[in-house]
């Protein structure tokens, strides 16, 4: 694990600012994760289409589907990025 070095003159009052800072923003991430998944679960029932098919590239783009299969794509290209940065700040350790 690689590390990440932060100066300050007043560390005992820097470290809780960035775990609340830390804290706030896995909260943030975890609240879209949710929001999204639900808005891909819901895009996916009403295209009757199966996700990870979709993300596979074995399901046509019919041309009266094609932008919302394209939202669907980006609804869950996104769940992935904040899949991976929720992971990232889980893994985070601060060192004092």
């Amino acid at each position: 694990m690689e590390r990440i070095e932060i100066s300050t003159p007043e560390p005992q009052k820097v470290l809780p600012i960035l775990r609340d800072a830390i804290e706030r923003q896995k909260q943030l991430l975890a609240q879209s994760l949710a929001q999204t998944q639900e808005r891909v679960r819901q895009l996916a029932a009403d295209l009757h289409v199966d996700p990870d098919l979709l993300m596979a590239g074995e399901i046509p783009h019919s041309e009266e589907q094609d932008m919302d299969l394209l939202e669907l794509e980006g609804e869950l290209e996104l769940l992935r990025h904040l899949r991976e940065q929720l992971e990232s700040l889980e893994r985070l350790t601060l060192c004092p």
